[in-house]
């Protein structure tokens, strides 16, 4: 088929009104294209952000619906200041300067410093042959001579220095520079691919900008692949929109967007406990000895989870009870709850022919149609490779009879459902809002997690809504909480994991996890260890693959090293409580790449095999059996949370790292918030609350999300004079303890203005003790 570049050269004229700014613009293509002009539409949002748009047949413009924006969030509005000179125009927002050629097109965006972005207009080659495409589009010749648009973007210049992230989960290297990446939901097998679950069409530079493509059609980016030189970003369709936000910090980016595309709402409480699973857990005998084991053994859990097997054999997804397998579901789920454990169940939104739920589906017409009315029919789009057809989340009708299906789970007992799948979305199926799989398949995955999230909240309370999802795109962080995948059993499918998962939390997802111990086959004992070490310090842990990934399954040692990070993940409760707070209010994820905080030191650009929950802990997790793990500590202090050893920031340093031991660092000058360790999650704040200070130049502070009270409050304390001054706001739990690690010497203690008394024994409230370099104070 024979494609041809049209390119926009220049401004033929423009109107300013308010904070928008529209061009008509002038077309180069080749001597037989139609001559016409296409629009290009600025709108600023505030004077950091705005929304830029090409559209190449204006005539038939399409609203967008979905994905679903907040203008407002962003701020209030701005005063654009027009001024021509030099053959350009320039509008100033007080912040940025959005410069655009007139005789000759051209577009770059100024701050204070200089150029932030700018578009790439000609990059060629020794032989004058350019490698980049310019603002514009292709057109396709269909038949011999009418040309229809197929693609539109644009080319950028790429700084020598410069750092890009984001795009989604991918797995590949952390740093996006030197890839391409095409956004388009793809079913990776495995996370050693480039192709990903959660492809979300938004990126970061190290220059200070964010970048949105505004579309669900496909989406590919050049990182400087074809030339070092120059990237591109290309959308398979006819419009081309973007919406630019100036940071200039990648927090800030990260908060504007979320703000813009939606934030999570907190998960609930005991969603940030131990989940155990496994592919699967056939009968209800087997699920309640799983249950028992962990008792006995004193593992910490909170969620049990169910794969396919819950559902009769070739029923999947029908969201039907198997009940010879699973007798009283109803009663088996009461009792689990009895012993605080929650049911999580698996689900796919493909529906089996042969079943009911299939023949009433097709009926009504609540499944994706062939185009030609019939329920698009595949083969292999259900577990166990049956044929089966997608439900169609555009038609309010089947959504309605999606979650009525789970409406009656759910007043059975069930607690929260794995939604798994949804990258499988044909180009040419046609959806009940008329548009085709080229459009929907990327959005697909939003829609289907919104549906089955909504239902859950509408069921149990709002503050229980929740998923386990897998796909992803822009928005899709609104409906948490979302896993990795399907990884390698492997030292570089743990890797790949951390990757992912990092890469996940710059494109706005607050709340993410992975398969403990890999997907497919069985781990060996060690990596099992270091993978359960490694997924009990992320923002949410679950155990899950083909074969056993209950600790007792990899012998004594296992167990053991198992249970202590397990209890070390519920003692750091109320620290990860209060991050989860925290992403709900800002955007900003629970588990952070360390070029997140740091962004000043180039040395944390392309780290990704470390990273930091919240502010205040560094985890290093190891990726061999025994070894010495090199460990990059920012700037700082921090102390090894094993050994209590301190070490200056900016520098790297080797740990040993015994099986039993993966290097957690904190941070100098922080406060974490903690509680004993219990057998599950407990609601509300706990009776008995303990703060951690780690002083640096004898202060420190942190933040702790008191649930009981719904507030966010500050803990700081600091030594000066002989005197070591708390500040504690009073909170919901019964007793308080302050514990200081490596105090220098105090003579006395105050709280919030009112002395605390010395002891020598063990302190009651209002009294301190000084034991072994340790300051303990009870309130």
């Amino acid at each position: 088929m024979q494609r041809e570049r049209l390119t926009v050269s220049a401004v033929e004229s423009y109107d300013l009104e308010d904070d928008t700014v529209r061009f008509e613009c002038a077309v180069d293509g080749p001597p037989d294209a139609t001559e016409r002009t296409w629009p290009v539409t600025l709108q600023f949002y505030d004077d950091r952000t705005f929304r830029f748009e090409l559209e190449t047949n204006p005539e038939v413009r399409a609203e967008r619906t979905y994905p679903e924006y907040d203008e407002s969030a962003l701020g209030s509005s701005v005063d654009v200041e027009a001024t021509e000179r030099d053959g350009s125009l320039h509008l100033e927002t007080g912040v940025l300067t959005v410069v655009v050629g007139l005789d000759e097109w051209s577009f770059r965006i100024e701050d204070e410093d200089g150029t932030v972005f700018e578009e790439q207009r000609e990059d060629l080659d020794v032989f004058g042959e350019d490698r980049v495409a310019p603002l514009g589009g292709v057109q396709e010749k269909i038949n011999h001579n009418p040309r229809r648009m197929a693609e539109t973007g644009t080319g950028f210049r790429l700084r020598p220095d410069e750092k890009f992230y984001g795009v989604g989960e991918q797995f590949v290297e952390f740093d996006r520079r030197g890839r391409t990446i095409e956004a388009w939901h793809e079913e990776p097998l495995g996370t050693e691919t480039q192709r990903a679950y959660k492809n979300i069409p938004f990126h970061l530079s190290t220059e200070g900008y964010g970048f949105l493509v505004d579309t669900t059609a496909r989406v590919t980016y050049d990182f400087g692949t074809e030339s070092t030189a120059s990237g591109t970003v290309t959308v398979d369709d006819d419009r081309f929109a973007f919406v630019f936000f100036y940071g200039p910090t990648l927090k800030e980016i990260v908060r504007q967007y979320t703000a813009f595309t939606g934030r999570p709402e907190r998960p609930p409480k005991w969603s940030f406990g131990t989940w155990m699973s496994r592919l699967g857990y056939e009968s209800r005998d087997e699920l309640e000895a799983i249950a028992d084991r962990l008792r006995e053994e004193e593992i910490p859990c909170d969620v049990l989870h169910l794969d396919p097997f819950w559902m009769p054999p070739s029923e999947s997804c029908t969201l039907e009870w198997d009940t010879d397998q699973f007798p009283e579901p109803e009663g088996m789920m009461a009792e689990l709850r009895e012993r605080n454990f929650r049911l999580s169940l698996w689900e796919h939104p493909h529906v089996p022919v042969g079943t009911d739920a299939f023949l009433e589906g097709a009926e009504n017409g609540y499944f994706v149609t062939d185009g030609s009315g019939k329920p698009y029919v595949m083969d292999h789009t259900c577990q166990g490779d049956y044929r089966g057809s997608l439900v169609d989340f555009t038609n309010p009708d089947a959504v309605e009879w999606w979650k009525d299906k789970h409406r009656r789970l759910l007043e059975m007992g069930v607690t929260v459902f794995k939604t798994d799948y949804g990258e499988y979305v044909p180009e040419d199926a046609v959806f009940a809002n008329g548009k085709s799989g080229r459009l929907m398949h990327n959005l697909y995955p939003y829609l289907y997690n919104r549906a089955v999230y909504e239902t859950v909240g509408e069921v149990n309370g709002d503050e229980e809504a929740l998923v386990w999802g897998r796909a992803a795109w822009t928005g899709s962080q609104k409906f948490p909480m979302h896993w990795g995948g399907d990884p390698q059993t492997s030292w570089n499918g743990m890797a790949a994991a951390l990757r992912g998962g990092l890469s996940a939390s710059l494109s706005g997802i607050a709340f993410w996890s992975h398969d403990i111990g890999g997907f497919r086959g069985t781990p060996s004992d060690n990596l099992y260890v270091r993978w359960a070490q490694f997924g009990l310090l992320s923002s949410n842990s679950r155990c899950h693959g083909t074969t056993p990934r209950e600790p007792w399954a990899f012998g004594e040692e296992a167990l053991d090293i198992f249970r202590t990070y397990a209890r070390l993940r519920y003692r750091l409760l109320p620290y990860l409580y209060t991050y989860a707070e925290i992403a709900a209010r800002t955007g900003l994820p629970e588990v952070r790449p360390l070029v997140l905080e740091y962004q000043d030191d180039p040395r944390t650009h392309r780290l990704d095999t470390e990273y930091l929950v919240g502010e205040d802990l560094l985890v290093a997790p190891v990726f061999e059996s025994e070894t010495t793990r090199d460990v990059y500590l920012p700037r700082g202090e921090w102390r090894h949370l094993w050994d209590g050893e301190r070490y200056d920031g900016e520098q790297t340093v080797a740990i040993d790292a015994p099986l039993e031991i993966m290097p957690i660092f904190v941070r100098a000058g922080s406060v974490l918030p903690q509680r004993e360790p219990t057998p599950y999650v407990e609601p509300g704040t706990p009776d008995e609350l303990s703060f951690r200070v780690t002083l640096k130049d004898g202060a420190a502070s942190g933040r702790y999300y008191d649930e009981s009270a719904d507030e966010l409050v500050t803990i700081s304390g600091e030594v000066r004079d002989g005197s070591l001054s708390l500040k504690v706001p009073p909170l919901s739990a019964d007793q308080v303890t302050v514990e200081i690690v490596d105090t220098p010497a105090v003579s006395d203690v105050v709280v919030d203005g009112e002395s605390l008394s010395r002891t020598d024994g063990d302190p009651a409230p209002g009294e301190w003790v000084d034991a072994n370099g340790s300051l303990i104070a009870m309130l």
